[in-house]
């Protein structure tokens, strides 16, 4: 599992740091700038916190693609939620939830124009053993628990 997240989180940063770069000179700072408007989303705290920094005038296109980049960063670091950690078994809710953030990453980095990531996250989960024969590997358990609340998700445009 730690191993597909962390092939998972390497190429999400590359894609966050090749389409932020774009718009400011330190990406990081920006994302770790993103905290105060997960905590205030007022358009004056976004302004203040995200859209000042920018090395140019942003468009209505521009500003909504970083702001994808920002929450897929935001999946990417809830992915390792220590509670995915304490697990019986990976398919346990706690570490479904930390996949369903993975999924979510997945997804919006596809959206941006990244790659699509899906195909060799899952092989790499595939080598995460389950303790319960039925559940047979990280792989299976996505298929089971995952893509259907993904379904669900996009259904309900949460």
């Amino acid at each position: 599992l730690r191993e597909a997240l962390d092939w998972l989180r390497d190429h999400l940063v590359s894609i966050y740091e090749q389409s932020m770069s774009m718009y400011y000179d330190d990406p990081w700072q920006i994302r770790n700038n993103y905290i105060k408007v997960i905590l205030d989303p007022s358009e004056e705290n976004l302004a203040n916190s995200v859209w000042s920094a920018a090395r140019q005038e942003l468009s209505a296109e521009d500003k909504s693609k970083i702001r994808s980049l920002l929450e897929m960063q935001r999946h990417a670091m809830l992915m390792y939620t220590s509670c995915g950690w304490f697990f019986d078994d990976i398919s346990g809710l706690e570490s479904t939830q930390i996949l369903q953030y993975a999924a979510r990453a997945m997804q919006i980095a596809k959206e941006v124009g990244g790659d699509d990531l899906e195909e060799e996250f899952l092989n790499r989960l595939a080598s995460a053993q389950s303790n319960i024969p039925e559940m047979e590997n990280g792989k299976t358990i996505y298929n089971l628990f995952v893509r259907p609340a993904m379904a669900i998700a996009e259904k309900n445009n949460v």
